[in-house]
């Protein structure tokens, strides 16, 4: 069961893996970037970041694409992180029963606009995330289970 889904382009840090986890009692994370999922130094680093015991996949947008009937079919607690709104959103296009994405860590860019104090979105990435709106997700901003939740959907 996927239990969340998450944008974050630090990907796997300590406060997902332990703060998220621990809440939601993750058992597997699936780390989907195009970037990570090629880069073997990358994949090694992500690797060493995970508690023992929790399960970790890092896949291409189109390898997740491909696999997310077998994922929907695991028994485990499954949180989805993606590094940018732009892979978020293919796999949403494809795959329409994500109801609702944690915005957690946005780097400010140049041409940016703040919309909490980790979400920086440039003009691409609002219109991504209204498209993300219009497929009828749920964005919220949280960076850990704690913190405020507040809603994106009303200030794109």
């Amino acid at each position: 069961m996927i239990k969340l889904v998450r944008i974050d382009y630090r990907l796997l840090h300590g406060q997902v893996v332990f703060a998220w986890s621990k809440a939601l009692g993750i058992t597997r994370t699936i780390v989907v970037n195009d970037e990570a999922a090629t880069d073997d130094f990358k994949k090694m680093s992500l690797n060493l970041s995970k508690p023992s015991g929790m399960k970790l996949n890092i896949f291409t947008v189109d390898e997740t694409i491909q696999k997310i009937p077998k994922i929907e079919q695991l028994n485990d607690n499954i949180m989805l992180i993606f590094g940018n709104t732009e892979e978020t959103l293919k796999v949403c296009e494809a795959y329409p029963k994500i109801e609702e994405i944690n915005y957690g860590g946005i780097l400010k860019k140049e041409d940016a606009k703040q919309y909490s104090n980790a979400i920086h979105l440039t003009p691409s990435e609002v219109e991504d995330s209204r498209r993300l709106k219009d497929l009828g997700i749920n964005l919220y901003m949280q960076q850990v289970p704690t913190s405020k939740k507040e809603d994106l959907n009303s200030k794109l």
